[in-house]
């Protein structure tokens, strides 16, 4: 008796978190963010494909680095929420980035795509104008194996040839922030690590008063005078034109190169296919949907159908709280497998419902007909789920690999909520009718929808 008002107690708690996490003004739970992310076909955005070049063999692992750094980029960078980042085939990589308006998409384009190579070299006594094509020549730890990199055509570059000091890739992680000089002028700061510190410090100690031109992907951004000693790592990119340039440098810095060349092969702006108007008539339908539903458990199953009805909405609040907590994505798809992870907990209150009827009607009492009921009903129920979400890993698996992230959108929302529609159809009902048989009331088999039992009366 204990045990099951305990749990009732812990269903309660869990309901109530979960309704607070689906308030729409709820962003933060015990620290964690919650957010509703919406899909591109929702909120818009870019679609890109972009492919290494005809004639290269990049690696598999050079491209599954490449497709994290797209991704740490779009997100990281510039805010873009979920991100939807696969590759396709051995050279292509798929970029779908929600969100993104018509004014910022080329500026986005740019950065993700560019291969984003920088580097701190020595251009002596002479400064060399923004924009300078140059060649360098890397002979430190931690440079690129590819002396032009991102350049299709090395050789066409013309003189001259920089000594790298210290490559991008010894900034250490994260460190780099946009910022403004004494003038105004916007800055970046980072931090480098370990022997890049160290050769930056030597190379500046004894370079005073000379030039060292900041070089990304081949092209001089700017080319400053060292004004002193820099050790300790910290340092400065000054002398930028624009608050972009250096929001864009400081996103190469923090989020690495792209270890292949990348162009893009195709870029197309999507509107969104479901405005104001169509979200709200999904909603109607869905919740109308919902009580149909609802109505048919409460006039076909009676009591228990009531029950089953309330460890439904239940699971609709659990289910769209653990989307939330998660961060999924919602798309049109992903809603779709939502609604249909309804109709799988609804699935199993029939069978559970139906196996309790045939035991009152075999005469057992309504303690040992609820136990029955549940445990022959196990076996299906359980089945039933394993299967679904065996079916959702694999259309997860494939739209994850081949680009379709309206099945990844699908499989994820069907396969969270069967896993949630399971527990509260199981479990949430089992501990309802338990309680309900623990009270000693509602005995009357009409409650059931059993036509009669032996007795007249359910013991």
């Amino acid at each position: 008796m204990r045990r099951v008002w305990w749990t009732f107690i812990a269903i309660v708690v869990v309901f109530l978190a979960a309704l607070f996490i689906d308030l729409p003004k709820t962003t933060d739970f015990f620290g964690l963010p919650v957010k509703v992310n919406k899909g591109i076909d929702i909120a818009g955005g870019i679609r890109l494909y972009m492919c290494a070049p005809a004639n290269s063999h990049p690696s598999g692992s050079d491209m599954d680095t490449a497709r994290d750094v797209i991704a740490q980029r779009a997100a990281g960078g510039y805010g873009v929420v979920e991100p939807q980042v696969t590759r396709v085939g051995s050279k292509c990589i798929s970029v779908e980035l929600p969100g993104v308006k018509d004014q910022n998409q080329q500026k986005l384009i740019n950065v993700i795509s560019q291969t984003g190579y920088l580097a701190l070299t020595d251009s002596a006594a002479t400064p060399l104008s923004d924009g300078t094509p140059v060649r360098l020549s890397c002979k430190v730890k931690g440079c690129a194996p590819g002396v032009s990199v991102g350049v299709t055509n090395p050789a066409a570059i013309p003189k001259p040839i920089l000594q790298v000091v210290v490559p991008g890739s010894q900034v250490k992680g994260g460190s780099a922030q946009v910022g403004f000089d004494t003038n105004g002028g916007p800055t970046v700061n980072y931090s480098l690590k370990g022997s890049g510190s160290d050769a930056w410090c030597t190379y500046t100690t004894s370079h005073v008063g000379q030039f060292s031109a900041i070089v990304l992907d081949n092209k001089v951004v700017t080319d400053p005078k060292i004004q002193s000693a820099i050790c300790g790592g910290q340092t400065q990119i000054s002398g930028l034109t624009s608050v972009d340039d250096s929001k864009r440098i400081a996103t190469y810095l923090n989020y690495g190169a792209l270890p292949v060349p990348l162009h893009v092969d195709s870029s197309q702006q999507v509107s969104a296919t479901l405005g104001p108007e169509y979200i709200r008539e999904a909603l109607v339908a869905g919740l109308t949907g919902l009580a149909i539903v609802a109505l048919f458990m409460l006039l076909y199953y009676r009591l228990p159908g009531l029950l089953a009805d309330v460890a439904l909405l239940m699971y609709a609040c659990a289910a769209f709280a653990i989307y939330k907590l998660f961060g999924v994505t919602f798309t049109l798809a992903g809603i779709a497998g939502f609604i249909l992870s309804i109709g799988m907990a609804v699935d199993a209150n029939v069978l559970i419902f139906e196996r309790l009827r045939e035991e009152l009607r075999g005469g057992k009492t309504l303690g040992a007909s609820v136990e029955a009921g549940f445990s022959r009903a196990f076996p299906a129920i359980l089945n039933s789920n394993v299967s679904t979400i065996i079916t959702c890993v694999i259309l997860f698996w494939f739209g994850h690999n081949f680009a379709a992230t309206i099945i990844t959108g699908f499989a994820l929302t069907l396969g969270l909520g069967v896993l949630v529609s399971f527990v509260t159809a199981y479990f949430v009902s089992k501990t309802f009718l338990r309680l309900l048989v623990q009270s000693g009331a509602a005995r009357n088999p009409a409650l059931y929808g059993v036509e009669s039992v032996a007795g007249g009366r359910i013991a």
